[in-house]
């Protein structure tokens, strides 16, 4: 067991969202461009057309600064963020699959200084040699792909593993391949967008311009129906009954659907604009494609996450970090009827004993109090917004993630007794692990959420007192 980040003005979850959402947008771009530039080039070198590498060269620059720094930054960041937010899930994925990530950076390795080469030997290799960079350059990035999606398929549906143990069985789950094949499609929309960027700032004298946007659109248009297309018939079929019980739950907003069908919907109409009118591509809507895409990502993968809740590995680790199924295959057992005996604090590490806990530490307004701000902030925190750390307030608006204070006040639970019997309630919810832990450390939970409300209802209320 490991401390618990609930984050700093935004949620944990919210600072891996929006650092994912980037790294994801980038990375999914190096793999579909480097497929794009190595079809153009070939055409350049079997068709004798070197007009094709001035967009070549200019695409391998973008694709070094933008890609491969940045890109490469944000993926630092999914390991710094993810690690402070679940450390006990990401251990477990290392765990399992130590041989496959590094297989994952030989493969990286090969991306970046792959890019370099690329990008550096353009008219100093003959052609022929310079397209054998641009295939080793495209098949790396497919390993890097295909390798990730693996793992993060995984924390979905982790299959026979549960059976084996073996990180074979847990790597080939029965959501891999249709994700590895939709992310696929889905990356050359993305490229498609990248290279109407790219092309769009070339001059416009530039004769192989309207081509390119012609071909760029239709491999976006292709990669998109494609991708719907794997969604509805394979990955959607796929997915566990719990997952589709999430998908159409309250949790996941529906300002999140919308932003999704919205992204895609504009991403479409903007690509066949492209298609039938080649010569009115502008550098602002391509980047305004780009952020349309960001924004469907963000959605998309949020959602993703979401769907798994409220465990980190479906069916095996919760997002509070207990281990609630056995593995007999690894020896390993459930915490959560011991824990129920023993209690949480004191019981795990990270946690302090009762005697341990200060009030003047917590800024609680009685011991029990603070003990429930432990208890609740280790069991809920990873999901729900349940102290001011993590909520920002915009125009007297009150921003936080899934406010465990709101969805209390939702229900009419409000008063600690009331709070209480819901804590103890909460196993029979379909989306809900029950709630660990003594008679007596629920009751101090529920009475620092009794707490956390009166505290959301204090600024409105001098607020009040000075108009």
């Amino acid at each position: 067991m490991y401390p618990v980040w609930e984050g700093f003005f935004i949620h944990s979850a919210m600072f891996v969202a929006i650092v994912s959402a980037f790294h994801v947008l980038a990375s999914h771009l190096t793999v579909a461009a480097a497929w794009f530039n190595l079809y153009l080039e070939r055409r350049a070198v079997y068709e004798n057309r070197p007009e094709l590498y001035v967009y070549l060269k200019r695409s391998a620059l973008g694709l070094l600064v933008f890609a491969y720094v940045f890109g490469a930054m944000a993926g630092v960041g999914i390991w710094q963020t993810t690690t402070a937010a679940n450390p006990r899930g990401i251990s477990t994925l290392i765990h399992n699959f130590v041989l496959y990530w590094g297989s994952e950076w030989y493969m990286f390795l090969i991306d970046v200084v792959g890019i370099i080469a690329y990008y550096y030997t353009f008219e100093r290799v003959s052609p022929k040699t310079h397209l054998r960079l641009a295939w080793i350059l495209a098949l790396g990035g497919t390993g890097t792909l295909t390798i990730i999606v693996g793992i993060l398929s995984f924390k979905l549906t982790p299959g026979l593993w549960f059976e084996t143990g073996a990180s074979l069985n847990g790597f080939f789950n029965p959501t891999f391949w249709p994700q590895l094949f939709m992310r696929f499609a889905l990356m050359f929309t993305i490229t498609a967008a990248w290279a109407l960027l790219i092309v769009t700032g070339l001059p416009n004298g530039y004769f192989a311009r309207e081509r390119i946007i012609r071909i760029a659109a239709v491999m976006g248009l292709g990669g998109l129906i494609v991708a719907l297309g794997i969604w509805f018939f394979w990955y959607d079929p796929t997915l566990p009954a719990h997952a589709k019980t999430i998908l159409r739950s309250p949790a996941i907003p529906p300002i999140t659907f919308t932003v999704i069908i919205g992204g895609l919907i504009a991403t479409f109409l903007g690509l066949l604009f492209a298609l039938v009118m080649p010569r009115r591509q502008h550098q602002i809507i391509a980047l305004g494609a780009m952020l349309v895409l960001f924004a469907a990502i963000f959605g998309a993968e949020r959602t993703r996450e979401v769907i798994r809740k409220p465990d980190i590995i479906a069916g095996y680790m919760s997002s509070n970090q207990l281990v609630f199924n056995d593995l007999p295959a690894r020896g390993i057992q459930r915490e959560e009827q011991p824990l129920n005996e023993t209690g949480m604090l004191g019981a795990l590490p990270f946690l302090p004993r009762p005697d341990q806990i200060s009030v003047a530490a917590t800024g609680a307004s009685s011991h029990q109090v603070a003990m429930g701000r432990v208890l609740v902030i280790q069991q809920c925190a990873a999901c729900h917004n349940v102290s001011n750390q993590t909520a920002i307030t915009v125009f007297d608006q009150r921003l936080a993630l899934r406010s465990l204070a709101q969805l209390l006040e939702r229900r009419k639970m409000t008063t600690a007794p009331k709070i209480e019997t819901y804590l103890n309630g909460i196993g029979a919810f379909p989306y809900m692990h029950p709630v660990v832990g003594t008679p007596e450390e629920r009751a101090a939970m529920a009475l620092y959420l009794e707490y956390f409300l009166q505290q959301q209802h204090a600024p409105q209320s001098q607020a009040q007192a000075r108009r």
